[in-house]
């Protein structure tokens, strides 16, 4: 059984390159919901934001994955907000059999190692990350207005300004540190997903790791 947990929180509206993280969470998702109908495995889905938003228990059949597909692109989620332990409890309390989850998110969030273990202790556990390539080099554009895709807060800022963007740097330097180490001591494998990257390309070369053990 596969079961594909997506984050559908505000944080996915973001996007400075070819596709949203939104986009690219789907995109993937239809990858991963197909193989595993191809490998005659039931698939299941997970939508969630700071609550649960959507499940679909698994089921085999390109139906299935039809429906997944739709709902994936579909699916208006009614909050904003984030919180990836709830979801992943959710997960360790619904699913009765060992399952192959794949928690697709950029995993913004905060405290949400000691879940994912306890998860991964019990189901084959991956963390799909999506990464844009602006959370690592802010661009030059003078002034701009930046939204909070969780809150709607506005606030303008100066992208020339050599103090903004060092604090920037640093803040997004620290935020990616910290999604690192829990990740790390939470011990499960990660796909890094870019943006702006091919996005079939990870996923391969993951699979293709996997079956190199």
């Amino acid at each position: 059984t596969v079961i594909i947990a997506v984050d559908v929180s505000g944080s996915q509206d973001f996007g400075s390159q070819k596709y949203f993280k939104g986009e690219v969470a789907a995109h993937v998702s239809a990858l991963l919901s197909f193989a595993a109908i191809g490998n005659k495995d039931a698939v299941g889905l997970l939508l969630f934001s700071d609550q649960i938003e959507l499940f679909v228990p698994p089921k085999k059949g390109r139906g299935q994955a039809m429906r997944i597909m739709r709902e994936l692109y579909y699916f208006k989620p009614g909050s904003r907000g984030t919180d990836i332990g709830l979801a992943l409890t959710h997960m360790q309390n619904v699913l009765k059999k060992k399952s192959h989850i794949f928690v697709i998110s950029d995993f913004m969030d905060k405290e949400f190692e000691g879940e994912l273990r306890r998860l991964s202790k019990k189901h084959d556990t991956v963390a799909v990350v999506l990464n844009d390539k602006m959370e690592s080099e802010i661009p030059n554009l003078g002034l701009m207005d930046f939204e909070d895709p969780e809150t709607g807060d506005i606030v303008t800022v100066d992208t020339a300004s050599p103090i903004f963007r060092k604090d920037y740097q640093n803040y997004l330097k620290s935020v990616k540190e910290k999604r690192a180490t829990e990740l790390r001591r939470a011990q499960v494998d990660t796909i890094e997903i870019q943006t702006d990257d091919d996005l079939v390309q990870p996923i391969l070369a993951f699979f293709k790791r996997r079956s190199r053990r």
